[in-house]
């Protein structure tokens, strides 16, 4: 995996605008920012970048992969519950303390 840069207090996604400290997007700028790399590289469609990997149907499992290379960590409370979340976030914290379990990922 490559290195991650340090957030510099710019939007990463172009539009020149100041991120707050510590991010590397102005809200909701990170959406706007995938829209625009899936546009050139994947006709525009979060699937077909999916498919251009090997996920989906037929392929490799995404959240699996996720897990696996431990970006995502597994509910873990409850076998076979398919909510995960970035290792030590509030919301896997929070999820695990009620455990909603969702009924799919």
């Amino acid at each position: 995996m490559t290195e991650i840069p340090a957030p510099t207090g710019e939007c990463f996604c172009g539009c020149g605008s100041a991120a707050r400290p510590g991010n590397y997007f102005r809200q909701g700028h990170d959406k706007k920012a995938e829209g625009d790399l899936n546009a050139p590289f994947h006709g525009d469609r979060v699937v077909q970048r999916l498919v251009d990997r090997g996920y989906g149907p037929g392929g490799q499992n995404l959240h699996q992969a996720a897990i696996n290379s431990g970006l995502r960590e597994a509910c873990g409370v409850v076998e076979g519950c398919p909510a995960s979340g970035r290792p030590g976030s509030a919301e896997l914290r929070r999820h695990r303390a009620t455990h909603a379990c969702p009924t799919s990922s």
